[in-house]
């Protein structure tokens, strides 16, 4: 699935490929994956411009010359794909924009599970959904705020949308095995320290996978996304990893290393 660091991808590609060009054609193959009628998107879309984008978490916003933002959220094999020729046309292209001068931008969606929507206010949307500030920009104090009442483990804390927009369960994995924190271990339990260790180990492994391109092969060999299966052997400690699961999700973490 597109977590953060994909997503802010995609949201340099669009800001470099698709912005201040006139929208004239609105295409759906499949009216499912809109979240208003057909109509509504040819009516606020149509003859207007993207302007700009906005990602927070996982969700990317589109600013545009109308009275209307365009949110997308890629679900789990969403992306977009700018292109001239008809023929060049992504199989599974099934929502796409063409522009004035004749360049088309397609939402690749195989899955299906992505969605377009129409919204007036994105703080308004950020409140009804109950999205923190996105975690690349969350700052320690507000951080430590939402830490405060949380009386639960701590990958389940930030995973929550509500407490570190964007986060998702690989990269959980990789902030508590670099902030070397066992992934059961309760807020409630945690230093001061510790929940700092948290947060910094966060912004590390977000800029890191953004400055990456979210390749993973890239990352530092100190990651644990290169060792993330059961059995593998912990760069740090050289004992095993393991695997359980914490509220419905598969959990790799070192118990050398991040003991509880």
């Amino acid at each position: 699935m597109p977590e953060l660091p994909e997503v802010q991808g995609y949201k340099v590609y669009i800001d470099s490929t698709s912005l201040h060009k006139k929208i004239m054609g609105f295409e759906c193959r499949d009216a499912r994956l809109l979240k208003k009628p057909k109509a509504d998107f040819e009516q606020h879309l149509l003859k207007q411009e993207l302007t700009e984008t906005l990602r927070i978490g996982k969700y990317l916003f589109l600013k545009t010359t109308g009275d209307k933002i365009l949110v997308i959220h890629f679900g789990m094999t969403g992306r977009p794909n700018y292109y001239k020729d008809e023929e060049d046309r992504p199989k599974f292209g099934h929502i796409v924009l063409t522009f004035e001068n004749g360049f088309h931008f397609a939402f690749e969606n195989k899955r299906k599970f992505g969605w377009w929507n129409l919204i007036d206010s994105i703080e308004d949307y950020k409140s009804e959904h109950k999205l923190s500030d996105d975690a690349r920009d969350l700052s320690l104090e507000d951080f430590k705020a939402s830490l405060s009442s949380r009386k639960t483990h701590i990958k389940k804390v930030i995973m929550d949308q509500s407490v570190a927009a964007g986060v998702g369960n690989w990269m959980a994995d990789d902030i508590l095995y670099q902030a070397k924190i066992h992934p059961k271990k309760k807020v409630q339990d945690m230093t001061v320290k510790a929940i700092e260790q948290v947060f910094d180990a966060m912004k590390n492994v977000i800029e890191v996978a953004i400055a990456h391109d979210a390749h993973y092969s890239d990352f530092p060999k100190h990651f644990l996304i290169h060792f993330r299966k059961e059995g593998a052997t912990c760069f740090h400690t050289g004992g095993k990893i393991e695997k359980i699961k914490l509220g419905g999700r598969s959990t790799y973490f070192s118990p050398e290393l991040q003991q509880l």
